[in-house]
């Protein structure tokens, strides 16, 4: 009866039908508009790219007028390809629930379809919701009936839910629907969950579950804890709340306010990968580390090198200690006290009176040495100023100096304002001169380094066994280092985050927090971990008691606990349990989804065929359509030599801290680095006894390693398995142990090695793995289909006609270097921009009779599937952008001749130049060891004649045909031919810059060319080269023996020696630039030469093509 009533009212409401007809109907309609905001997307981000063309050309790179109108159309740009993003994602699937409901205050029905994004029709009235709009949260929160929503700036509405349902939908078919009271069903969500990992990360959005959407959706303007188990979608969770938060709190929070700290940068890079899919852009992400580095400011010294936490054991415990804080504190405190001058500041007027002795007229002490109460002037009480000190205990001491002088200051100009008497300008000066620095200097006379220091030689003098640290800081260093700095030498509050979300926050004492506390102050938090994966064994945290009391402190601050589990098979969650219960902590049960998989393999192999068992396990699960498969090893060690033997084997992400990332693949990691990471099937490789004896810190460890599994977790080992794994559970643990008896499958290995009797369970172990499938008999099977290819990029290999000629268009003339290139060359300025692909052709053309034609001549490059430009693509903003960073100091301290070259000494790093020939000239920088030579370049040999020159301003270098010169106070470099007429010069400002990015980091060297300059990247692989003006490109090749090589009409080349992305930048919005992917040491070579042909040859001498 009621289900007729309200099909009567959804009729009458004329809001969508029920029937599969009419839901299909439904589908198309939101499809059919999704299409057309798509099309006029790509026709706002045509217009914008041809009022960028129009800019170029209209004004010169310096003119203010256009500098302002390329901003605002950069920005313009930005917004339309965000947009596009967006709409493109609504495209592919449109929505995934809908909700129909009573308002009490209407008369009808309403109902609203829920999306990934919002879709509106052409009157801008919604047709799908963003799953973050307020009402959406009834979705994910609510059972049919009476319910509410609140709007943060209107507030509560109540509704009654009427109906609420999901859909599956894929490639614009509707494959089904349902209606329930939860969001995903176990039905559904355990369909989800059995997918693989790229399929669940596509998803989240349709099975985020009512208590992490509470977490999602709570107010920015409080901190809050949250405490979840392993699988119970903490990263996850914490990405979709900052997504939330910009969408509905906008006017308070920018991408900028927020900080992303995670505890390793290949977490940092997954979760780079996931943010864009939440419409999210801009959001900072640091270590805990690199955010301390930050915070130190301008008073970071490039010297010292981050490493992990040095001395585990009870060093560890007692700096990330909050008593070692406390401690800290107290220290400041009394370096404070006994430094500030606190007794009564006065003066003898007698002491400055003008006059003449000595026929010199002077100001002159008269006093005779007596202090006559009635001639002197109390200008600030000893008690005063102490009463200042103690009143504002948040105000650095040097900030504390610079007030208290200030003070004092018109303290003594109140005096000269005086009746009781008048001072003469000379005898004001004089008095001005002797109070100027009575507080001290306007900086704080020790650096923070050296405070440290004696910070750590008084807790020894004390009885703590602390050593200083050398060359090389910890987390725990530089969080005291930060404090320091904030206490004692900061004069300048800067804004930092308005909210920062910390990821596996278990890792870090609470240490960290007291000091993230004092330093970024105006700041709330969302901390996301769980103290059952502490594998920083003393020095973490074990319960959040100590964090709680320092970042919990208003009333509306929570404390939240996700206990289910939603990544692991039931037996995979059942065997960690297990692992869990041999420690001696408390924890938080985890509750994981009946999901059941294969049970989880133990085998035992000979030591000489552990890497080849290891390879022929890997190479099972990808024929079984596994995307992510991770070797988990111990340490780091032992990850690098494992990714080397089983490189032998098949194809392995080779270890490297500095270069791993989360991709599809085969990956080797230690356990360290596996932190809020998941793959499809885990190989836990030699567990032994030695690398994880029977402790509470080594049972969260392997505990971490074990669930990272989403569908497979084998264990291979060569024997003397760890008694994590193969002991009994103690007797008074078991309790703590929930769910199902753990499910094992012994496999004996053929090649001969044989199974340790494991003591306990053998009577309950399961029949193997391929009998139960044989029988029937195994249900809910994890595996996912075998995954399909990944499609190319849109539009790759998709080419230009050639360019129409109008009658009687005047043509640009070709430059004189332009027959370098031939017929196939492109012009890279102005109107001739190189498009990537079909949709960024249709961009840059113009529609003819519903025809695109090109802008451009010659062949259009497209984007290779995996991400990386193209020669002559037009890059992203993002990679033009330099990054933030504090003043660098590329002064030049000392210079060496050496073997190998000239080398000039910052404390940024060093630079080497190395002549190769009397016309060429190797530069390299680097911040620690020089990099080889290029596998691309032939020639090591280094040039013997030559000669340098230091000035007192100047360092200066000579060969037959090149003139170097290096200014010392800005390190910046001036390339000059024989004759001294300058070619190139580097820019005095910011001549080289090293940045931290996923894939071996990045450099940019930044240069000053000339206004005219013609400039030209060199082809390669039979294409044209380009000529560079005002413009933006990616002049690398994408092959090992392919260099970049710019060439100029001054007379000089430029040979880039990296195989990676480079790209060329001459925009003035982004500085004249090149930037390099991939390395932090940039290397190039430098070619003089007056002929083209000159340069050509000298090039293919370098690389062996002569």
């Amino acid at each position: 009866m009621e289900e007729e009533k309200l099909e009567r009212s959804i009729r009458k409401s004329e809001i969508p039908g029920l029937t599969r007809e009419e839901e299909e109907a439904q589908l198309a309609k939101v499809i059919g508009i999704a299409e057309q905001n798509l099309e006029q997307a790509k026709a706002d981000i045509r217009l914008a790219n041809e009022d960028l063309a129009d800019l170029m050309e209209t004004y010169d790179a310096k003119e203010a007028e256009g500098l302002a109108l390329w901003n605002n159309a950069t920005a313009k740009l930005n917004a339309y390809q965000h947009g596009m993003a967006r709409l493109e994602k609504a495209r592919k699937k449109p929505y995934f629930g809908r909700i129909d409901f009573q308002d009490p205050r209407l008369s009808f029905l309403e109902s609203y379809y829920i999306g990934r994004v919002g879709i509106s029709d052409e009157k801008a009235e919604p047709v799908v919701l963003d799953w973050r709009a307020p009402i959406s949260s009834v979705y994910y929160e609510n059972s049919t009936g009476p319910c509410s929503y609140t709007v943060s700036s209107e507030g509560t509405f109540s509704i009654d839910l009427k109906r609420k349902r999901t859909y599956e939908i894929e490639n614009d078919h509707l494959k089904d629907f349902f209606d329930s009271d939860v969001v995903a069903n176990d039905e559904l969500l355990t369909k989800y969950l059995a997918k693989n990992k790229k399929a669940v990360l596509g998803e989240i959005i349709a099975t985020i579950q009512q208590e992490q959407n509470e977490i999602i959706r709570k107010s920015p303007y409080h901190s809050m804890i949250v405490q979840g188990v392993a699988g119970s979608g903490k990263t996850t969770v914490a990405m979709h709340r900052i997504s939330y938060i910009l969408y509905n709190y906008e006017e308070r929070f920018q991408p900028e306010d927020f900080y992303i700290v995670g505890s390793n940068r290949i977490l940092l890079d997954y979760i780079t990968g996931v943010l864009p899919d939440l419409d999210v852009y801009g959001i900072r992400q640091m270590t805990m580390e690199q955010l301390f580095v930050r915070l130190l400011y301008e008073d970071w010294d490039e010297n010292y090198r981050i490493c992990p936490v040095r001395d585990a054991g009870k060093d560890g415990a007692v700096r990330g200690t909050l008593a070692w804080f406390e401690k800290l504190q107290k220290f400041c405190s009394r370096v404070e006290w006994n430094t500030i001058p606190r007794t009564t500041v006065l003066f003898n007027r007698k002491q400055f009176v003008e006059g003449l002795r000595d026929g010199r007229v002077g100001v002159f002490d008269e006093s005779g040495g007596k202090n006559d109460p009635k001639d002197m002037v109390i200008l600030m009480t000893g008690e005063a100023i102490e009463r200042y000190i103690r009143q504002n205990p948040s105000v650095s001491a040097q900030s504390k100096v610079l007030m208290l002088q200030e003070r004092l200051m018109g303290k003594v100009e109140d005096e000269f304002l005086g009746k009781g008497i008048s001072y003469t300008s000379e005898e004001k000066k004089a008095i001005r001169r002797s109070m100027r620095k009575r507080f001290g200097a306007r900086q704080w006379k020790k650096s923070v380094y050296e405070m440290y220091h004696d910070f750590l030689t008084e807790q020894k003098q004390q009885g703590v066994r602390v050593e200083a640290p050398q060359e090389e800081l910890d987390v725990y260093d530089l969080a005291a280092l930060a404090y320091l700095y904030r206490r004692m030498r900061e004069t300048e509050v800067i804004s930092e985050a308005h909210h920062i979300v910390v990821d596996e926050a278990q890792d870090f004492g609470v240490m960290v927090y007291a000091v993230l506390k004092e330093c970024v102050r105006s700041c709330t938090y969302t901390v996301m971990g769980d103290v059952s994966q502490n594998i920083r064994m003393d020095y973490g945290i074990s319960d959040w008691e100590g964090v709680k009391k320092i970042l919990l402190t208003g009333e509306r601050d929570n404390f939240c606990v996700l206990r289910k589990s939603y990544r692991n098979t039931v037996e995979i969650a059942n065997f960690a349990s297990d692992i869990l219960a041999h420690g001696e902590f408390p924890g938080y049960g985890a509750e994981p989804v009946i999901r059941h998989g294969e049970a989880v393999g133990i085998r035992q192999t000979a030591g000489r065929e552990l890497y080849r068992e290891a390879a022929k396990i890997c190479k099972g699960w990808q024929t079984e359509g596994f995307d992510t498969i991770a070797v988990i090893c111990r340490d780091q060690k032992q990850a690098r030599e494992t990714a080397e033997l089983l490189q032998k084997e098949l194809p392995v992400m080779p270890w490297d801290p500095e270069k791993a990332s989360f991709e599809k693949g085969i990956m080797v990691f230690p356990v360290e680095y596996t932190k809020g990471l998941e793959f499809d099937a885990v190989l836990l490789l030699s567990p032994d006894r030695e690398s994880y004896p029977i402790d509470d810190g080594h049972a969260k460890l392997l505990y971490v390693a074990a669930t990272r599994a989403l569908h497979r977790l084998e264990v291979l080992h060569t024997g003397n398995l760890t008694g994590l794994i193969a002991d009994p559970i103690p007797k008074k643990n078991k309790k703590r142990v929930s769910g199902a008896k753990k499910k094992i499958v012994i496999v004996q290995n053929p090649s001969g090695g044989q199974e340790a009797p494991l003591p306990y369970g053998t009577g309950a172990m399961q029949e193997s793995a391929d009998a139960r499938r044989a029988d029937g008999k195994t249900q809910g099977s994890a595996r996912p289909a075998a995954a399909a290819p990944r499609p190319t990029s849109a539009g790759a290999g998709w080419t230009s006609r050639p360019k129409p000629v109008i009658s009687g268009q005047p043509q640009k003339a070709l430059h004189p270097l332009a027959s370098l290139y031939g017929s196939n060359s492109q012009t890279a300025q102005g109107s001739g921009r190189v498009v990537g692909n079909k949709q960024s052709a249709q961009a840059a053309g113009r529609t003819v009779n519903g025809t695109v034609q090109p802008r451009v001549t010659g062949d259009m490059h497209a984007r290779t599937a995996s991400g990386v430009l193209s020669f002559g693509e037009l890059p992203d903003t993002a990679k033009l952008r330099a990054a933030g960073h504090a003043k660098i100091d590329h002064s030049i301290r000392w210079v060496q001749r050496k073997e190998d070259g000239l080398y000039l000494q910052s404390r940024y790093g060093v630079t080497r130049l190395s002549p190769v020939g009397s016309g060429i000239l190797r530069v390299t920088f680097s911040r620690g060891e020089m990099p080889p030579v290029h596998p691309a370049i032939a020639v090591t040999r280094v040039e013997k004649n030559w000669q340098m020159r230091e000035k007192p301003t100047l360092v200066e270098m000579r060969t037959p045909e090149m003139y170097v010169v290096a200014d010392k106070k800005t390190g910046a470099l001036r390339f000059l031919d024989k004759d001294s007429e300058i070619l190139l010069e580097e820019s005095g400002q910011d001549r080289c810059l090293i940045e931290n990015a996923p894939n071996g980091g990045r450099s940019r060297l930044f240069f000053d060319w000339k206004k005219g300059e013609g400039l030209y990247a060199v082809g390669a692989l039979g294409k044209g080269g380009i000529h560079l003006e005002k413009t933006a490109r990616c002049i690398s090749h994408g092959v090992e023996n392919e260099l970049p090589y710019l060439i100029s009409d001054r007379g000089y080349g430029i040979l880039l020696a990296s195989s990676k992305e480079v790209i060329f930048c001459s925009l003035p919005v982004y500085g004249n630039q090149i930037c390099m992917e991939g390395t932090q040491q940039p290397d190039y070579y430098i070619i003089v030469g007056k002929k083209l042909e000159t340069l050509l040859k000298a090039c293919a001498y370098l690389c062996g093509k002569l």
